[in-house]
Order: C-alpha cells, then structure tokens, then sequence
C-alpha cells in the first residue's frame, strides 16, 4: 500500500471495505488544485456473478475515439468497483447523468460499489445503466491502462443513446459541490441558442 495513503474501513452488506484518503501534503495540493476543474458526473455500472447490479459514482468519465467508439473512466485500485470491473466479462455501463439526478450520484459516492434495489436501471447487452440519465453507454472491456493509483479502463460502446427531453441538462461537479449548467455566454459572431 501506499505509504502516502490512509485506509478508511467501512461495513457494507458483503464484508468490510476499504476506501483510501490521501494524506501526503503534495498529493492533497494537486487535489485541491484539480477540484477547480468542473466536470460531467457518470455512474459506472456492472453485473456480478449473483447478478446484483452495482454502481460507483465516478467523475472520470473521457472520450477517447469516435472510430472504434471508444471511452474511458478511471477507477481507484483498491476498491470493489475495480475488483468487479477486472473480473467481469467485459461488458460495463456508464451513464451520464442528469441535473435531477444528485440523489443517484450521491447514493454511489456515498455507498461506493453498492448494489441499489431502488435505483431504476435500463439494459442492453445484458448490462444495466441508469435509467433517465442523460446519455449512456453499454461497454466492452477494450484495453485496460496503469494509472498510477488508479486503472484506466477503456471500454468499446457496443450500444448508446442520449434523452429526448431538450430541457435536460447536465449534472456539474466543480469544488465538491453539483451545480447546474448555468447560462450560455455569449462569443463574438455566434448566435445564443434558445433556452430549451
């Protein structure tokens, strides 16, 4: 284990769990640095072997290729997600979610790796992701990468799709807080696009 790094021991339904809180000074300084980067918030979804859908809330979520369609998250190493993730059969969802969607996001922050009974799930491939996010992706374990602390998973989009609903906007994360999109600004010789 890192020495640079805390073992926080949290009881779950299927054992004690550990979640790792960095504590060298620099590793807190880049941190607190990054935290004023705002992002996306996605959920990362996957089947175990009984079956049970489980979730980790993750703002790690990239873009990597349109041909094949490739994305990416980047997941903690010494966690259940990554456990799962490396000994699925490939097949994981990701899901972006909503600005009414803090509660999902919380629920998998909070309660990471958790399975949800009452968090409705769409499927394809035999894989769930979060009902009435924004957009979602059904993925295929395409390569995976050495981050350090972290494994950067890339996945294949074998399915995907995004809401009809115009009014939908993102949920943002930025200084460890959800906010919403806010308003367009304007840029010389582009025209603003109307509310919905």
């Amino acid at each position: 284990m890192n020495r640079h790094w805390t073992s926080i021991n949290r009881k779950s339904d299927d054992g004690l769990m550990a979640k790792y809180a960095p504590t060298d000074p620099r590793a807190l300084r880049f941190r607190k640095a990054l935290r004023h980067f705002p992002s996306g918030v996605s959920v990362v979804t996957v089947v175990d072997g009984d079956g049970n859908v489980h979730g980790m809330t993750a703002s790690s979520f990239a873009s990597v290729s349109l041909d094949p369609p490739l994305c990416a998250v980047s997941v903690n190493k010494p966690g259940r997600m990554h456990e799962l993730l490396h000994g699925t059969d490939g097949h994981y969802g990701l899901s972006i979610l909503g600005q009414d969607q803090g509660g999902i996001a919380d629920f998998y922050a909070r309660q990471p790796w958790s399975v949800a009974l009452d968090v409705a799930m769409d499927w394809s491939h035999g894989c769930p992701t979060i009902g009435g996010a924004l957009a979602w992706f059904v993925c295929h374990k395409w390569a995976t990468y050495d981050g350090g602390d972290h494994t950067i998973f890339v996945g294949e989009s074998l399915d995907y799709g995004s809401t009809e609903r115009e009014d939908l906007l993102p949920l943002v994360w930025h200084k460890s807080e959800y906010h919403d999109l806010g308003d367009q600004l304007a840029r010389p010789g582009r025209t603003l696009r109307s509310p919905g």
